[in-house]
């Protein structure tokens, strides 16, 4: 799974999550100002995993990351079951959800499930519950000003 970091200074990277024996980590595919079709095709080469040029283009747009790339001459190796129907997307939601009631209902029998592999689970059933909305504009989190809430205002005459 590729997704979009903003980094310092007004730039990007576009990073791939991982397994490993010591448990999930993050590569970095390419760092970027502006996302290209050349940024795209460099990241989905160094990918290890099916990278999904349009999750890219999402995960970009919701860190306000500037794109411009066309997807000229990038491969689209989009996973066998992510289809781009709304229908599917959401019979894939309704699959997922009866999967996860399943196995809250009984539990699997043995060991515990690897948490690299349930996190990935996870992050796919958000995935669909994401897709099967409507895209919304980006908009900047707020947040009040700390300083303000540690060193509140004098409030009255404090002057004894």
């Amino acid at each position: 799974m590729a997704y979009v970091v903003t980094r310092p200074a007004g730039r990007f990277e576009i990073r791939e999550s991982v397994h490993t024996s010591k448990g999930s980590r993050a590569r970095s595919l390419a760092n970027f100002a502006v996302l290209t079709d050349k940024v795209l095709a460099l990241s989905a080469k160094r990918a290890t995993r099916p990278f999904d040029i349009p999750a890219v283009l999402a995960s970009a747009g919701k860190v306000g990351a500037r794109v411009v790339a066309k997807r000229a001459g990038v491969p689209n190796r989009v996973s066998a079951d992510r289809l781009e129907d709304p229908e599917s997307s959401r019979r894939r939601f309704v699959k997922a959800s009866q999967r996860m009631v399943q196995t809250l209902e009984r539990p699997p029998e043995g060991e515990r499930a690897d948490p690299g592999s349930v996190l990935i689970d996870l992050l796919g059933f958000a995935d669909a519950i994401v897709n099967s909305q409507p895209p919304r504009p980006f908009e900047p989190l707020a947040f009040p000003v700390l300083a303000r809430l540690t060193n509140p205002p004098p409030v009255g005459n404090s002057a004894v």
